[in-house]
């Protein structure tokens, strides 16, 4: 169940590895799958991050807190 399954971020994966020129893209799409499946490794194996992810909706609001902080430390519009 944790070994490489074949979804979406094993397919992105590869098309970045075949068809993208751009060191940049690569790399992204390799650090997201290796991201991806260490996410997954570790919420089978350990519970209670398991118990945590399960929930419908938590995987939908731990990005925004990042998202938020990365808007508005970015932004250095003065309005």
């Amino acid at each position: 169940m944790s070994t490489f399954s074949i979804g979406p971020s094993y397919l992105f994966l590869l098309r970045a590895r075949i068809m993208q020129e751009v060191t940049e893209k690569k790399l992204s799409a390799t650090a997201g799958f290796i991201t991806g499946q260490l996410i997954m490794f570790i919420s089978i194996y350990y519970a209670p991050l398991h118990l945590a992810l399960g929930r419908p909706h938590i995987i939908t609001v731990i990005p925004l807190p990042y998202l938020l902080f990365h808007f508005f430390g970015n932004n250095k519009k003065t309005f």
